[in-house]
């Protein structure tokens, strides 16, 4: 009898069994078919992206209609630009300059710078001497003859306006020659514009050089 009371209760933990596997079987087939239909499921369309918006163009910058003009170097003062009356600071007296061309040939000369006054050899300067006995005087500024050394600026300023001298001119013991040297140079250079006076005290020729000796005396001219 007991036997028998055993084997109804197995039998009917079996069956339990059975039924709770089968339970789930069926939640698990469920479950399968669930996440089937979700995955066959067309996924939501993403966000469009904003544009990104553009960013304001900067403002153009219109040239100025108005150029930085550029200054001129200041025009050379003229004899008729300079006033006869005006104060002339002495710059310089009793220079005595010696002057000797390298041959009497044209080219071969020696020059002379009035701001030092010196000489400067070559051909470019202030005043060239060139050739021999009398030789030539080259310059590229305005001058004159005036009496002598004892002249004043203002009969410089009135004989370069009048009787000016064409250059080259030949030179000749005692005489005395003024010139008007360049505003401009002179800038460039920081000193002053000056009246000089040039006078020939000698010349000579010694072994085919010219040599003219001569004796500047020169004038700043007031701005």
């Amino acid at each position: 009898m007991v036997t028998l009371v055993v084997a109804v209760l197995a039998l009917v933990v079996g069956l339990a069994g059975i039924v709770i596997a089968a339970i789930a079987l069926g939640r698990s087939d469920k479950a399968t078919t669930l996440a089937t239909s979700a995955n066959g499921r067309p996924l939501p369309p993403a966000d469009a992206e904003t544009p990104a918006a553009p960013e304001p163009a900067s403002p153009t910058t219109e040239p100025s209609d108005t150029a930085t003009e550029t200054l001129e170097p200041g025009v050379t003062a003229s004899p008729g630009d300079i006033s006869p009356t005006a104060e002339f600071a002495i710059a310089y007296q009793d220079q005595h300059l010696r002057v000797q061309t390298e041959k009497c040939l044209s080219g071969w000369g020696a020059a002379v710078d009035f701001d030092e006054p010196r000489v400067i050899g070559g051909t470019e300067g202030d005043m060239v001497y060139e050739q021999c006995n009398p030789g030539a005087v080259q310059t590229g500024l305005p001058l004159a003859e005036v009496s002598g050394q004892s002249a004043t600026p203002a009969d410089c300023l009135e004989n370069i306006r009048t009787t000016p001298a064409q250059s080259p001119v030949a030179p000749a013991e005692g005489l005395t020659f003024c010139f008007l040297t360049s505003r401009n140079d002179a800038a460039a250079r920081g000193t002053t514009q000056k009246l000089v006076f040039v006078t020939v005290d000698s010349i000579t020729e010694k072994n085919d050089h010219g040599i003219l000796n001569i004796t500047l005396r020169a004038w700043n001219v007031p701005e």
